[in-house]
């Protein structure tokens, strides 16, 4: 839960950081503000997105999950000779 947190914080985190540029630029600069805007937008969901996969892939599995390991064995033999049956 704790990490999801942190991954939603740092989307929210970049949403602001944006956001502030948002603010400096001049309402004059109409085409700028809207790709900052655009950039805050998709840049915060593609944080969420890639933390929340991250989090699912460095999620430790449960011993319980699965079937019960079993033992393989193997066995290698040489290749026979060339001509030979």
């Amino acid at each position: 839960m704790t990490a999801k947190l942190l991954v939603l914080g740092a989307s929210l985190l970049w949403i602001a950081f944006c956001m502030r540029f948002w603010y400096a630029i001049d309402r004059d600069h109409v085409w700028q503000r809207r790709f900052i805007a655009i950039g805050a937008g998709v840049g915060g969901g593609l944080i969420y997105l890639l933390g929340t996969m991250i989090l699912t892939v460095l999620r430790p599995s449960s011993p319980d999950a699965g079937e019960p390991a079993e033992n393989v064995r193997m066995e290698l033999r040489a290749a026979p000779a060339p001509g030979k049956p």
